[in-house]
């Protein structure tokens, strides 16, 4: 008997099954697809603060996102990176005093903070290579941490797998039989779990989970609001990123990504499914017009080489403007019978205190002990490791990913590589068969989009005669 069946293995499910196992309990995490295949991969790759919601006066969430962000540059410092922003100043859309006001309200709100603070800036002087126009003389600049998502969902869930949780990828819950005490969960391959209660964790798929599957009514609902990107060709030298006030009162970042491209969303499109979400050329034209208004030199739709779109599943608080529904969440406690906890909302920030706060409610029905402990330990690869021998096998850039993705892990990554014969054999320039197998051995790495895409972001640029080279090797780990 499980004490806690955990449905969805996205951000917030994974970070309960870790804090969870770490308090003691027998957990099961089931997943339909692989981790982070839904909107927690499909993110900005930002933890903020979400500095555009001190206009919405969710100060609440803006502090713990704050202190957040703190937490997560120092649990997995090798997936996560300083970043700063830059926003040029327009001064018909918000004044200086209103901009000046909410920085400091920035590098207030969450206390103790080791990122530098917001200052000043001249847009033409201040940096080597500015892109925008020479109207915009002025602007600010604060902090940020950018971070490898799709890794951050995997690295809670090898964390909580190593502390003794199971993890059940690819398969589906298709039944759930609701008892007093206890549920009795079928999945598709027919396995039957019994656990004491259920955390639904599902984001998009929640009301579905709960009504169709549990058989169980909630009064709250979702708003399933799609979020798409561009990724161009780098549009600029330089590490800054940009945050850019449209005329519609949103605003759009421009980020470097992955050394050669530039990453520029989002949109905030309501949509009313949340089945294969695809970027509309609606949303193509505006996050175009929207970085092509600061731009010197203007993109087109030819300079796009990969676009993205995710389903953001966020708690329904009747706003009539998309983008100012709250990122915040919401439990729904159900205890008539088995209990059954579903989550509403949520953001990749505040992931971990969501999963604390989580636990806390489902303690009133079930013994949990009450103590805290995710953010003092640090998830798997946190470190750094060095081999004068392996950094001289493989070209530069591949050993820069690799401490970039796994951290002091590379050193599991070397073993893999003397075992297979030196790294067995070459798929690209950039991926051998050593790493294959170990993304499926160590990773739960299944499918080709879970290791293009997922584990190693090498997708935008693989070449698509060799999909079937990478496909040849994986069957051998399978």
């Amino acid at each position: 008997m499980q004490d806690i069946l955990i449905i969805g293995g996205g951000i917030n499910g994974v970070g309960i099954a870790r804090d969870a196992v770490g308090r003691g309990l027998n957990v099961t995490l089931v997943e339909k697809g692989d981790l982070a295949s839904q909107t927690s991969s499909w993110s900005t790759k930002l933890i903020h603060g979400g500095i555009r919601y001190l206009e919405n006066y969710e100060f609440r969430l803006v502090r713990e996102s704050l202190k957040e962000r703190e937490v997560i540059k120092s649990i997995a410092p090798h997936i996560s990176k300083p970043i700063r922003f830059v926003m040029p100043h327009v001064s018909h859309l918000r004044p200086v005093w209103l901009i000046r006001m909410g920085l400091l309200l920035y590098d207030w709100l969450g206390g103790f903070i080791t990122l530098p603070k917001s200052k000043y800036v001249n847009l033409q002087n201040d940096y080597s290579d500015n892109p925008l126009k020479e109207n915009f003389q002025k602007g600010y600049e604060y902090s940020d941490l950018s971070i490898d998502d799709a890794r951050l969902v995997l690295l809670n869930a090898q964390d909580a797998l190593n502390r003794g949780a199971e993890i059940i990828l690819n398969k589906s819950v298709t039944n759930a039989i609701r008892h007093d005490d206890y549920w009795e969960v079928e999945l598709s391959d027919k396995k039957i779990i019994k656990t004491k209660t259920i955390i639904n964790a599902s984001g998009p798929f929640v009301l579905n989970i709960l009504k169709d599957i549990c058989k169980v009514q909630t009064n709250k609902s979702l708003r399933l609001v799609q979020g798409s990107h561009l990724i161009v060709k780098k549009l600029y030298e330089g590490e800054q990123a940009y945050i850019l006030q449209q005329e519609d009162r949103r605003i759009v970042f421009m980020i470097p990504y992955q050394n050669e491209f530039t990453l520029i969303g989002t949109t905030d499109k309501e949509v009313d499914s949340y089945l294969n979400p695809t970027i509309t050329s609606e949303e193509q034209s505006y996050l175009l017009n929207a970085v092509n208004s600061f731009l010197k030199n203007q993109i087109s739709e030819s300079d796009i080489v990969w676009t993205y779109a995710g389903i953001r599943p966020l708690l329904d608080d009747f706003n009539q403007s998309a983008s100012k529904v709250t990122r915040d969440y919401e439990f729904d406690l159900d205890v008539n019978g088995a209990p059954i906890l579903s989550i509403f909302g949520g953001k990749l920030t505040t992931y971990r205190k969501l999963a604390e706060h989580a636990l806390e409610k489902l303690s009133a029905v079930i013994s949990i002990k009450n103590t805290t402990w995710t953010d003092k330990e640090k998830l798997p690869g946190a470190g750094t490791f060095t081999s004068e021998e392996f950094n001289n096998l493989l070209p530069i850039n591949m050993m820069q990913r690799f401490s970039q993705s796994y951290g002091n892990q590379i050193s599991k990554l070397y073993s893999y590589f003397i075992s297979s014969g030196n790294g067995g054999a070459k798929i690209t320039e950039d991926l051998y068969e050593f790493e294959i197998a170990y993304l499926v051995k160590e990773e739960m790495a299944s499918s080709a989009e879970d290791i293009l895409f997922r584990r190693t972001k090498l997708g935008i640029n693989f070449p698509k005669d060799k999909i079937n080279s990478l496909n040849d090797v994986l069957k051998k780990y399978l």
